[in-house]
């Protein structure tokens, strides 16, 4: 890097740098620490043998992309289950893959106000985002031609960068991460730029296999998380989350005194919220996950309503809606006593949700219920504690039923509470 283009940076730097601090308490600027949780999920395809073989199909251009994402489903699938053997002439399993969509449209370049400011104003800086998606659907047969299951999977990617080729899609702390990266010179420039179109290609491809792995085998994968840092208790329980200590981090986040200022406090709500999420996947019993999971996610949901800007808040949530889901399906093949046939997706609203359940119990809790407690003024932690332990619900959650939620004074936080109970099995039919 020669002398001056490595002063634009220190610059361009500094400016980040001065922005950041500017929104006071602690953050994700400099205040963060990482941790990696291994999130568990368990199979939702009962395999009739331990020999399979992959089929990917797709369409005109899509043959090369289909011939690698065949590849390594192969590879994801023997690396999660090590009695799994891939068998080309008499497998136990046949398992076909149909690429559906593959969308890598030209990066879009824009123009808008950058951090560098000359003569007082800001300067307008040039931005390319590259999106890209890709839709597969699957089905696993057994020797015999039963279905075991089969679903549509779709991977999505969508990240802005900026002139320097840093990810802008995380605001100032993303743009002032990558640029001091770039400085130290600790990561490749390749691994900061934007993704050509072979690299994007990988992306999309490793984010349906997952997804389809999922489904077939028991499956573990390290996420990397951040917990918010502040002296005091804050610092002590991320200490504690290091060690694996979860439970004991949990407790010291949760007695620990709310934060004088509400977007502080989301800091602590969102670290409560990694807390359960760990104990989610340590749990021996897919009951046990699901009600960590239902804390998790309401906590996620607390620390977005009082920070929205917050753009490290929205993974986990998007992450945690997946876990919900997932085990949702595995408890409803549970309380069958059979396995099904087919598996189908079906969001969290398309449940217990669009417009409401037929011939639901008349003492279900419904929409006008939860509103009708919020305007007489119970605290949204009661709401969401009274939703959570409903034995049967009946919400309305399409889009016009959120809309007169919102409306209607019901948060966020109680929002996500309702979502992730329409999620569940009513517990009398557990």
């Amino acid at each position: 890097m020669n002398l001056i283009r490595r002063k634009r940076l220190m610059a361009f730097l500094s400016i980040g740098l001065l922005s950041a601090t500017a929104a006071g308490g602690q953050d994700f600027g400099a205040a963060k620490e990482r941790v990696t949780l291994e999130r568990q999920l368990p199979a939702l395809v009962h395999l009739t043998g331990t020999t399979f073989k992959v089929r990917a199909t797709g369409h005109g251009d899509q043959a090369d992309v289909a011939h690698d994402l065949q590849a390594l489903l192969e590879t994801e699938l023997l690396k999660d289950d090590p009695q799994l053997r891939s068998n080309e002439n008499s497998p136990s399993v046949v398992i076909t893959c149909q690429i559906t969509a593959y969308s890598h449209p030209a990066p879009t370049i824009s123009t808008k106000p950058g951090l560098a400011v000359s003569m007082g104003a800001a300067m307008n800086q040039s931005y390319k985002r590259v999106t890209g998606s890709l839709s597969v659907s699957f089905q696993a047969k057994g020797a015999g031609g039963q279905v075991l299951g089969s679903d549509n999977v779709t991977a999505k990617y969508d990240e802005e960068f900026d002139g320097f080729g840093n990810s802008a899609s995380q605001g100032v702390k993303g743009t002032v991460t990558t640029t001091w990266k770039r400085i130290k010179g600790g990561t490749s420039s390749e691994a900061l730029n934007p993704p050509t179109d072979a690299e994007l290609q990988s992306l999309l491809m490793a984010d349906a296999v997952r997804q389809i792995a999922e489904h077939i085998v028991n499956t573990k994968e390290a996420v990397d998380v951040y917990l918010a840092q502040k002296k005091g208790a804050l610092d002590a329980g991320d200490k504690q989350a290091e060690a694996g200590l979860w439970q004991r981090a949990l407790e010291t986040f949760e007695t620990a005194p709310p934060f004088s200022k509400r977007e502080d406090d989301a800091y602590r709500l969102y670290n409560i919220g990694v807390a359960y999420e760990a104990l989610a996947y340590q749990a021996e019993d897919e009951k046990a996950a699901m009600n960590f999971l239902d804390e998790a996610a309401i906590n996620y949901g607390k620390a977005i309503d009082a920070r929205p800007a917050e753009k490290y808040f929205l993974q986990p949530q998007k992450r945690i809606e997946t876990a919900i889901e997932h085990y949702k399906k595995l408890e409803d093949q549970q309380s069958q006593k059979v396995i099904p046939t087919t598996i189908k997706i079906e969001s969290t609203a398309g449940k217990s949700g669009t417009g409401g359940k037929a011939g639901a119990p008349a003492n279900a809790l419904t929409n006008a219920k939860v509103i009708a407690m919020v305007n007489s003024g119970v605290d949204d932690d009661t709401v969401a504690q009274t939703i959570r332990a409903s034995k049967a619900v009946n919400f309305d959650l399409s889009a016009a039923g959120q809309q007169d939620l919102t409306g209607s004074g019901v948060s966020a936080p109680v929002l996500t509470a309702m979502k992730a109970r329409a999620a569940r099995k009513p517990a009398a039919a557990k």
